[in-house]
């Protein structure tokens, strides 16, 4: 059953949800090319990635203010694209951008 908006989950849950959506999505998604892959899947779990990325956001920022904050949540979400980019590489055995 698809994760709802207001459904509290741990962050363990978000990221086996996220996961679990990036691999149906690249199941599906174009295979022209890893961009083309990403973006398909990217729009199909954009809800999960939110969570995701709001979680990692605020375990990265907390206790930080100012440029440090700032500094953590753009590294926290860099890091988070990473991962997603290498997961449909992964599963989709596309390569190339």
């Amino acid at each position: 059953m698809p994760a709802t908006a207001q459904e509290a989950l741990s962050p363990a849950q978000a990221e086996t949800r996220l996961r679990g959506c990036l691999q149906a999505g690249a199941a599906g998604a174009p295979r022209t090319g890893l961009r083309a892959a990403v973006l398909a899947t990217r729009a199909l779990c954009a809800p999960q990635i939110k969570r995701v990325e709001a979680q990692r956001i605020a375990a990265a920022t907390q206790g930080l203010t100012g440029d440090e904050a700032i500094d953590a949540e753009k590294q926290a979400v860099l890091e988070l694209n990473d991962e997603i980019a290498l997961a449909i590489a992964n599963f989709t055995g596309l390569r190339t951008l």
